[in-house]
């Protein structure tokens, strides 16, 4: 399970905003608004509500390939296939009689042209559901895998509060104890662990460290009981598995654990892959808006491995007012940028050709 942090930390995500994590579905459901999100028949905008299952449609593609395959033959094998793809006076030889082979090259040729068209048009179905199950997925992974989103879930947030917690009791923990060995009341509380300053000092029998302690208005605070102690090393990878497939990520540290890289692989029991990875270009580089909000105007590149084998690389540019460029490359060398002018603003679509 994911915990959230004892305070509010934050991280840039793909916009390069930030937010605290709260999983890819709460995400959207909240962005989108409660009048977004119909419970019942069509949406507010009279879109129906659907869901997809991906991993079923590239079993179906894969299914139709094999059929595509299968049909490019006509289903001929055996003698039948032989006798079909022979010669003219191989088939004479076979079957005895220039008539006979005629007829039977003329059967199976109208066989085999039927079934090319049956072989391309199941291949072209079989495409479209690879199409649109790849689509999906790689819009589900990319969502999943933002930059600075998945890292969160690994506990590095929580890990680094914990440590920040608990040296800074360190820290207070010596300064109270050097304070009571200064004032005469180590030796007290030595044998009183459990003791209260200020319900000992309120007593009519006081020791007489008290007075002291009373009159210091810079005497330090009794730190307590000490926090949990986080692990010495901080968790920088994650791998969950089911029956619905696998996601796994790793990310990279600078000296002071913040994010410097990472990567996400998501993988479908039926061989869907995405993969992505995200350097950043130096340590977080916070700003706050008019509104008090922060972000994060580092620079970073991604590069993406989709479904299909295709690749993107993606570098984005954050200037100090929050405005940007996007600018992406695919595997064939185009290349398209985008430009957003402040932090609280969406990366727009590209334009697609014509």
């Amino acid at each position: 399970p994911v915990h959230a942090p004892a305070r509010r930390k934050v991280q840039p995500d793909f916009r390069g905003r930030d937010e605290p994590f709260e999983g890819a579905r709460a995400w959207k459901e909240r962005t989108a608004g409660p009048d977004h999100r119909a419970t019942e028949g069509p949406g507010r905008y009279g879109v129906p509500d659907f869901s997809i299952d991906y991993s079923n449609l590239h079993v179906v593609q894969a299914k139709m390939h094999e059929l595509a395959d299968a049909a490019g033959s006509g289903g001929a094998t055996g003698a039948f296939k032989e006798v079909g793809e022979s010669t003219s006076s191989e088939r004479k030889a076979v079957l005895g009689s220039s008539d006979l082979s005629y007829a039977f090259n003329l059967f199976y040729s109208y066989s085999a042209s039927r079934t090319k068209d049956a072989k391309d048009g199941l291949g072209q179905l079989a495409d479209t559901f690879s199409g649109v199950s790849d689509t999906f997925f790689n819009a589900d992974a990319q969502l999943s895998s933002a930059a600075g989103l998945m890292s969160q879930s690994l506990g590095l947030d929580d890990w680094k509060n914990q440590k920040e917690a608990y040296e800074q009791w360190q820290d207070d923990k010596t300064a109270w104890d050097d304070y009571l060995e200064k004032i005469g009341a180590s030796d007290y509380f030595a044998e009183h662990p459990d003791a209260n300053m200020g319900e000992l000092c309120r007593a009519d029998d006081a020791p007489d460290f008290c007075d002291t302690w009373i009159d210091d208005d810079d005497a330090p605070d009794d730190p307590g009981d000490a926090p949990p102690k986080p692990a010495d090393d901080p968790p920088l990878s994650y791998s969950y598995e089911d029956e619905h497939g696998k996601v796994s990520v790793d990310v990279e540290v600078d000296d002071d654990y913040n994010v410097m890289k990472e990567s996400s692989t998501i993988t479908t029991p039926d061989g869907q892959s995405y993969t992505s990875v995200t350097t950043y270009d130096s340590a977080p580089e916070y700003h706050e808006t008019a509104d008090g909000d922060r972000y994060d105007a580092r620079d970073y590149t991604m590069e993406t491995t989709y479904a299909d084998g295709s690749k993107t690389s993606t570098k984005v540019v954050i200037n100090e007012d929050g405005s940007g460029t996007m600018t992406t490359t695919d595997q064939d060398g185009e290349v398209t940028t985008v430009t957003r002018g402040g932090p609280d603003e969406d990366w727009p679509e590209p334009e697609d050709d014509d």
